[in-house]
């Protein structure tokens, strides 16, 4: 008999919620408990904690499952180098990298 798994990552059976995404929500929590408690800037604290909230939401792309995951790769696509390549009557006249 074999015992098969869906993923190697580790869920703690709350609507998938990982270790990684308690990694990141932690120090999240604290440091909008200390903005909006202990200092004066409570509305960027909470505009913060909505952004994280955001960010946490579950979505159903590919193989990433968090929206702060699915940022990542967007900012990895926008960020790649890219090479345009100018071309004039069948030949090539320049390669630019940028």
């Amino acid at each position: 008999m074999y015992i098969t798994l869906k993923s190697i990552k580790r869920n703690l059976g709350f609507k998938g919620i990982e270790i990684s995404d308690i990694v990141i929500a932690f120090p999240l929590i604290i440091l909008f408990i200390v903005a909006f408690c202990f200092t004066p800037f409570k509305i960027p604290a909470i505009v913060i904690l909505m952004l994280g909230i955001f960010c946490l939401l579950p979505i159903n792309v590919s193989k990433k499952n968090r929206m702060y995951k699915v940022l990542g790769l967007i900012f990895k696509y926008m960020m790649r180098d890219k090479i345009f390549v100018y071309q004039k009557e069948r030949q090539v006249n320049i390669i630019e990298e940028s």
